[in-house]
């Protein structure tokens, strides 16, 4: 086995509660807390009821693991993936930003459906499960320098999530290997579906998620997989990066630092990638009073990549939306003309017929900046030209909710509780409280499937 899985296989094996320091163990928390959250909201968006619909259709052990929102029990793989899909649906789960990646949304899922279906896991157990997969998903995340192709978010971690599942099962090194292995035939996820707004985009980190928990399953009974499974022949850094990738950032302060602090959590639910624009655009509206319909045009300067993701001129295609979702002009028009960007702005139905967004999104423009790195999600430079032939301007260079510019547990607790109103679900407002506290002293849980008679 290449040298990268060894230490991995050794690292997950050897690494308990007691090795977390304690920021870890608390963002761990807010993380989950965040994750779950976000899910809820997402329970009833596009794609979600569909994926439910079908789990509960092809699952016939009634005592398998637990659908959050929905409350039916379906088999592990199954429940693993429609409760990733929800947590992403909305696209308001956690970023790598440095990778442009979500961490969290493969490894809890694999995490909490193995541990439903093994009984009387405590919370301690999960808490390193989930950091270990998370962990391990930003490292690898990190090492990659090519531009986006793939879709990280699911490719990176369907190995951080096969880790967080070989964990939570207790996983020999053996096993660890196998499942790692296992989970490498089964990696996929692209960057085409999200340029043509295809619903699937939600639901690559679920096939992660699926991908590991089976993977965890038949590494548990003997079934072996690669093993030189990064730095082989055809490994994944040269199979699927073509090389481009620094390897040694894998293992590089290997249990010393963990990549759950280098996790920004989303303030607006939609693609970390405009979320700079946003906050020009919010910024300059509480520094200015600005009336849109004085506004001549606006040009946002992004990095090439976030321009060629998410800075087309806005339209509408197949899934409403996911479009609205990936639009600097349709996020920044919303900031400019509402001063806030939340669930709501992004429905179907709002994003169809809110004509006065629709127009206004057309006065936006999104540009190069030639002296940004092609990889840069975190700046943006907008300026406004007013039909007076005046302009305003505002530079960011350090996203909100990243760890420059953290969101505290009181804040991710304030997003969890709109989270769980934007659920319609009354039993969930009811509960909000309930499940905030249980995740915030998670450690002190004996057993953790008391959460699924909340959620």
């Amino acid at each position: 086995m290449d040298i990268i899985v060894e230490k991995l296989v050794s690292y997950v094996s050897e690494t308990n509660y007691d090795r977390l320091p304690k920021e870890v163990i608390n963002e761990t928390k807010k993380f989950i807390l965040d994750t779950i959250g976000v899910g809820l909201a997402g329970a009833r968006e596009p794609g979600c009821r569909e994926v439910v619909e079908l789990a509960k259709k092809w699952s016939l052990n009634k005592a398998g693991s637990t659908i959050i929102y929905y409350g039916d029990r379906v088999s592990p793989p199954e429940a693993a993936f429609a409760n990733s899909v929800m947590m992403h649906a909305l696209d308001f789960d956690d970023t790598l930003d440095s990778s442009a990646m979500h961490a969290h949304v493969s490894s809890l899922p694999a995490a909490l459906a193995l541990a439903e279906v093994k009984g009387k896991v405590n919370g301690k157990e999960l808490i390193t499960s989930v950091a270990l997969g998370v962990d391990i998903t930003c490292r690898i995340g990190s090492a990659i320098i090519s531009p986006l192709s793939w879709i990280r978010t699911a490719t990176c971690g369907s190995f951080g999530a096969a880790a967080a599942a070989a964990k939570i099962s207790n996983a020999t090194e053996k096993e660890i290997l196998a499942t790692l292995g296992i989970v490498y035939s089964q990696t996929a996820g692209n960057a085409q579906c999200l340029v043509d707004g295809g619903l699937v985009k939600r639901m690559q980190p679920g096939f992660s998620a699926r991908s590991a928990v089976l993977s965890a399953a038949l590494g548990s009974r003997g079934v072996t997989g690669a093993t030189n499974i990064f730095e082989g022949e055809y490994g994944f850094f040269k199979l699927y990066e073509r090389g481009k990738v620094k390897p040694e950032k894998v293992t590089e302060n290997l249990g010393e630092h963990f990549g759950v602090m280098d996790l920004s959590i989303k303030p607006y639910p939609c693609c970390r990638m405009t979320h700079a624009s946003i906050d020009a655009a919010l910024e300059l509206c509480n520094s200015h009073s600005i009336a849109p319909e004085n506004i001549a045009e606006i040009l946002v300067y992004v990095s090439k990549m976030v321009s060629d993701m998410v800075g087309d001129p806005f339209k509408i295609r197949a899934n409403p939306q996911v479009d609205a979702q990936f639009s600097i002009p349709y996020t920044v028009a919303v900031a400019l003309k509402k001063g806030e960007v939340f669930v709501e702005d992004f429905s179907s139905d709002t994003v169809k017929n809110d004509s006065s967004i629709l127009e206004f999104a057309k006065k936006i423009r999104v540009l190069i900046d030639p002296e940004l790195s092609a990889n840069d999600i975190s700046s943006s430079n907008m300026i406004i030209r007013m039909l007076n032939g005046g302009s305003i301007s505002f530079k960011v260079d350090t996203l909100k909710g990243s760890p420059l510019r953290p969101m505290t547990f009181n804040e991710c607790a304030d997003k969890f509780k709109k989270c769980l109103e934007y659920s319609h679900k009354s039993s969930l407002i009811k509960n909000s409280d309930i499940i905030t506290d249980f995740i915030f002293n998670l450690e002190k849980k004996k057993d953790i499937d008391e959460i699924f008679d909340y959620v």
